[in-house]
């Protein structure tokens, strides 16, 4: 159906709009990962970067101090280091000229000289007045190893300090440890700069234990916080992981969240005492680099997707209405907006499915008059109240349609005959009442037609048969004074259908011999003999179905077709004469009717006659039938027509005689050959009035006689009929008793060899 291609193709519509949709959000999407991936790792190659460049930094700074303090460490020997004043001179004049904040010289009895800058040197300084951090020092120089100690608060400055140390030797023995120490200052110039990450970063330094050393004065986290454990910067599943991380100098890579942002962070080994670079990313370097056009293409990217699904999307919106008006344009009648034929077939299939119903079909008596005399606008309002009087008196479920001009139909889910015809009467007077056109008196008048349907299992098949019986019944409807309603007939139907079947196929019968010719023979009564048959048609279609002349013979008197048949089976009957008499047999008479129409063609006498000149056949062996009702009209035209038949040799009958306005006086008036009785005085003989039915027919018997007419009695079914009209001098008879009407081929074998044989 049209609804459902329709719904189809927006469904499909929608799939492929979506598909569309998604593959672009898809693309979106992963182009978005991508970025964002990459985003990710370029923070990360960055971050790295950065921290290796930072740590390269530290380690340069530790190298240049430790090999400045290697470099003092050669020029002492042991004819330095044994005067301990001149040492301490020396040591602080050193000192001044290099950056530490303290330089000491320790024997190897732990003897020493301490120089610190902006103090007097101080000789005989012990080892055991050293910070633990400064003395594991002194004792690796004094083992032969270079070091740099942890970061430690020193008692001397009061600030966080760091020592390096380094061995003195005296050839190659040991003799001391020279140390000296910095301030943590050294390492805050370095990572404290605004260069860190283009001004998008900071480093803190942290030791192995996380704990923070060195702080930024960028950091983006603003509490004070002990170590890297604390606050927002490790959840609490990852400190296990980042503890054991630290623990075996890894480098770490992750991220944080402060303040609604997250930030991304490496944990970079320095490779010096545990030491970690703790570096930041803020995200603010990333304008400064090739990420800022790859934002943009991202931003410019999602807005084509976004505009490229609106603009699906509309389209949708507008396909959708587009739709929506197809089937209003094919579901509905644009003039009263109801309802077309197309959707109440469609609609009656799916009632049909549930429950069974009446369809009525109504229209307006002589409507294209209307027009005429009120207009079109008022016909069309009339049309428009029509429609909202059948919305008022319709059900839950129930529908109607407008189709043509004047033409409605209706679904009723009613199957009681009465119910429906109550229904329907209350509408046809409502609609009376109130669809007044052009405030006139002018009546209105419906007529309406109904089929009704119970439950079925073939919807589809019970919908059109429904359409076409209330078609059926508004036709029969049709004429009528005032408002009519007529529900199908289906034996009406039955016969109506076999006349529209006869009437399609009755040229090809006739073409194609399906009209065939059967006998009933007439017996003489005066010798017993075979006196003659009566030509009668039946009608045997291609399927084999046989048609029998009351089902057509009138039909045909009505629609003219008779004059055909008639000649036709004219020609069959000379057609079977020329046979028996090419066969050698004596041929017998056969009686032919003939119809009103038939007789009176202008050119019918030489038709007949050119015919039994065709078969080269006695004229006299065919004899013409005609009904009395001809005599009533022109006696003397009859006469004519009969006169110059009997020239040609043809005989005249007049059949059924008694059946209708028969008197004496059309005996006196036709010249006729012929007399057949029709069976109705046979039924009158047996009855009530037996004594007066055979003196009537007596009498007509004899008067035939005298006038030279021979006389035939129909309907003889009995032997009693058959005395009877033989007392009353009857000289044949035809009837059930001798035969039915049979084939001709059977008439050939059953009477023809027989009678020949009889003769013989």
């Amino acid at each position: 159906m049209l609804e459902e291609r329709i719904q189809r193709r927006l469904r499909k519509g929608v799939i492929f709009i979506s598909g569309i949709i998604a593959v672009l959000l898809l693309c979106g999407v992963l182009f978005s990962a991508f970025l964002s991936s990459s985003r990710h790792e370029a923070a990360r190659g960055q971050i790295s970067a950065e921290a290796e460049e930072y740590r390269s930094r530290i380690i340069k700074q530790l190298k240049a101090d430790s090999q400045t303090l290697s470099t003092l460490a050669v020029f002492l020997g042991s004819e330095d280091t044994g005067e301990k004043q001149q040492l301490a001179e020396k040591m602080e004049e050193a000192n001044e000229q290099n950056d530490f904040l303290t330089m000491a010289y320790y024997d190897t009895d732990g003897n020493g000289v301490l120089a610190t800058q902006g103090m007097e040197p101080a000789v005989g300084a012990r080892l055991s007045d050293l910070a633990p951090e400064g003395r594991s020092v002194v004792k690796a120089a004094l083992e032969g190893r270079r070091s740099v100690s942890r970061l430690f608060q020193s008692e001397a400055s009061d600030q966080r300090v760091f020592v390096y140390g380094v061995p003195v030797y005296d050839g190659e023995n040991v003799i001391g440890a020279l140390v000296a120490s910095d301030h943590i200052e050294i390492f805050s110039d370095i990572l404290s700069g605004s260069t860190v990450l283009a001004g998008g970063g900071y480093i803190h330094m942290v030791g192995s234990e996380g704990k923070f050393l060195v702080r930024s004065p960028n950091t983006v986290v603003k509490e004070d916080l002990n170590t890297i454990f604390d606050g927002p910067y490790l959840a609490d599943a990852e400190k296990e992981e980042v503890r054991e991380a630290l623990k075996n100098q890894a480098e770490i890579f992750g991220k944080f969240s402060y303040e609604g942002k997250e930030y991304p962070f490496i944990l970079e080994p320095v490779g010096v005492n545990g030491w970690y670079l703790f570096c930041v990313d803020t995200g603010e370097w990333l304008g400064m680099t090739s990420f800022g056009p790859a934002r943009v293409l991202q931003i410019t990217l999602l807005g084509i997707i976004l505009l490229m699904i609106c603009m699906m999307l509309y389209g949708y919106r507008l396909l959708r209405g587009y739709n929506r008006e197809l089937l209003q344009m094919a579901y509905h009648d644009p003039l009263t907006g109801a309802e077309n034929l197309l959707r109440f077939r469609q609609r009656l299939t799916d009632a049909l499915h549930h429950t069974g119903g009446s369809v009525a079909a109504l229209s307006i008596r002589q409507f294209p008059f209307l027009a005429e005399l009120f207009g079109t606008e008022k016909t069309e309002q009339l049309l428009c109240r029509i429609r909202e009087t059948m919305e008022l008196h319709i059900r839950k479920d129930e529908f109607f349609c407008r189709d043509t001009e004047d033409r409605f139909y209706l679904f009723l889910q009613e199957t009681d005959r009465s119910a429906v015809r109550g229904r329907l009467e209350a509408l046809l007077g409502e609609m009376e009442r109130n669809a007044k056109i052009g405030g006139t008196d002018y009546q209105l008048a419906f007529y309406c037609g109904v089929a009704m349907s119970g439950v079925c299992d073939d919807p589809e098949e019970t919908a059109v048969n429904l359409m076409s019986h209330v078609q059926f019944a508004l036709d029969s409807a049709k004429g009528a004074h005032s408002s009519y309603i007529w529900f199908f007939d289906a034996e009406l139907h039955k016969k109506e259908e076999l006349e529209n079947y006869i009437e399609g196929h009755m040229h090809q019968a006739l073409r194609d011999g399906e009209f065939r010719l059967f006998l009933q023979p007439k017996k003489n009564l005066h010798s017993g003999m075979l006196d003659g048959a009566e030509a009668l048609v039946r009608w045997k279609t291609g399927a084999g179905k046989m048609i029998f002349p009351d089902q057509f013979i009138p039909l045909f008197e009505r629609n003219g077709f008779c004059v055909e048949l008639d000649l036709y089976m004219a020609e069959q009957a000379c057609r079977q004469i020329r046979a028996w008499i090419d066969e050698g047999k004596n041929p017998v008479a056969i009686s032919v009717n003939q119809s009103k129409r038939l007789f009176f063609e202008a050119d019918y006498v030489q038709r007949l006659t050119d015919l039994v000149k065709k078969y080269d056949v006695p004229a006299r062996l065919i004899t013409l039938e005609i009904l009395e009702g001809l005599a009533l009209e022109n006696a003397d035209e009859l006469n004519e027509k009969i006169r110059r038949l009997q020239a040609r040799g043809f005989r005249v009958s007049l059949d059924d005689f008694g059946s209708g306005y028969s008197s004496l006086n059309t005996l006196v008036r036709l010249k006729i050959d012929e007399l057949k009785l029709d069976r109705g005085f046979l039924l009158s003989a047996q009855g009530a009035e037996q004594a007066r039915a055979r003196l009537i027919m007596k009498h007509v018997a004899a008067m035939a006689q005298q006038l030279n007419i021979s006389v035939v009695a129909e309907g003889v079914e009995t032997e009693a009929d058959e005395q009877m009209i033989r007392s009353i001098g009857c000289d044949t008879g035809q009837g059930y008793l001798y035969s039915r009407p049979v084939s001709a081929a059977e008439f050939d074998e059953k009477y023809m060899r027989e009678e020949s044989a009889r003769r013989t």
